[in-house]
C-alpha cells in the first residue's frame, strides 16, 4: 500500500482484517492529519492508512458504444 496512489484515483484493495473481501477505495484526507484517509466507494466508511494490504488500479471503463438506432 506504500505505492498506492494518493491522488484521489479509485483503486481496488484487500482489507487486512477480511482478506477475502475487496473494496473500491480512494485516498481523501479531508483534513490535515486525518487518521482515516481511505474512503470506500459503496458507503461512508473510512479506514486508517494500515487497513489494506495490497491494491491494484481500478480498471478503466469500456469505451461508450456508438448510438445504434437499430438496437432499440
Amino acid at each position: 500500500m506504500d505505492r498506492a496512489p494518493q491522488d484521489g484515483r479509485w483503486i481496488v484493495a484487500i482489507n487486512r482484517h477480511v482478506p477475502d473481501t475487496r473494496a473500491v477505495i480512494h485516498w481523501d484526507p479531508t483534513r490535515f492529519g486525518d487518521a482515516r484517509p481511505w474512503h470506500i466507494a459503496s458507503c461512508r466508511h473510512i479506514y486508517p492508512t494500515d487497513a489494506f494490504t495490497d491494491w491494484q488500479p481500478f480498471p478503466d471503463c469500456p469505451p461508450a458504444a456508438e448510438a445504434d438506432p437499430s438496437a432499440t
